[in-house]
Parts: structure tokens; sequence; C-alpha cells
């Protein structure tokens, strides 16, 4: 019993193609299968051609949308994780810098109330900045104003908004 040969067309160069085919018909392969393989891949090539370009078609407009779903995936772990993270490290130090001065049980306890309320309380001067109450220039605060006339410099009046 003998066993067919086999077409290979290597990387599917020209050369590389027609020497397959050569390798083919010299090893007592069919002509008819040669043939009626070329014909179907005349006819299957463009279909193929086609779906390539729908493939990256699709692949273009799809691209923007992977891109924002990890961006939106990563935005959400840093708005989540990384306050916990700040808060679980916070703790870890309070307790070092606590078990020192009052011992094991106790700066166990207070660690992580401390930690929280240093939080909120960076927290509080972030927004009490951001409220914007008038200040003078001298110091953040304090509504006092260094006169500039003294100086020969005239201050232009301005309206608050």
């Amino acid at each position: 019993m003998s066993s067919d040969p086999s077409l290979d067309l290597g990387d599917g160069s020209g050369q590389e193609s027609l020497s397959g085919v050569t390798n083919f018909l010299q090893d007592g392969g069919d002509a008819g299968k040669v043939l009626s393989a070329s014909i179907i891949g005349l006819i299957v090539s463009p279909v193929v051609a086609v779906i390539d370009v729908v493939n990256a078609v699709a692949n273009f407009f799809a691209q923007p949308f992977d891109n924002a779903g990890d961006a939106i995936g990563s935005l959400l772990t840093g708005l989540f994780e990384a306050p916990g993270n700040l808060l679980t490290a916070g703790a870890d130090i309070s307790e070092t810098a606590l078990r020192s001065a009052l011992g094991e049980t106790l700066a166990g306890t207070l660690a992580f109330p401390i930690t929280v309320g240093i939080v909120m309380l960076a927290l509080y001067l972030v927004v009490r900045y951001l409220r914007e109450d008038e200040t003078g220039d001298v110091l953040p605060g304090l509504p006092i104003d260094v006169p500039t006339d003294i100086f020969g410099v005239e201050e232009e009046d301005t309206i608050d908004e």
C-alpha cells in the first residue's frame, strides 16, 4: 500500500511554491489535484482578502473601546485601591510609631483610627483651601495686605467675582 505524496508549498513564496509542486508531481502526485487546488485558491483568495480587510476595519474601530475599557479599569483600581493602600501603609507607620511610645496593645488599637483622622484632616485642609476665601498677600489664611503704595506702586481696583 503506497502513501499519497503531500504537497508542501513552504513559506508561500513563488520559488518555494514551484519547488513544492514539482516535488509533489515527481513523487507521483496527481496533476489534477494541483490544478483544482490552484483554481480553488484563485477563487478563494479574493474572499480571504476581503475578510482580512473587514477584520482590519473592525479592529480599527474596536481598538479605542478596548483601550477605554482598560483605562476605566485602571481608573477604578486607582480610585478604590490607592486610598486603601494609603490607609494600610499609614496604619502600619502609626502602629510602629505608637508601639515605641504606648506599648504593643494600645498601639495596635489606636493605629488605624489615628491614620483615618490624619487622612480626614488632610482632606479638610484641601477642601478649606479650595473654598477660595479671600486672604491677604502676607500669609495664607490671614486677611493682611502689605501696602504697596508706600513703594510707589499703586494697585488697580479689581472687581471680585
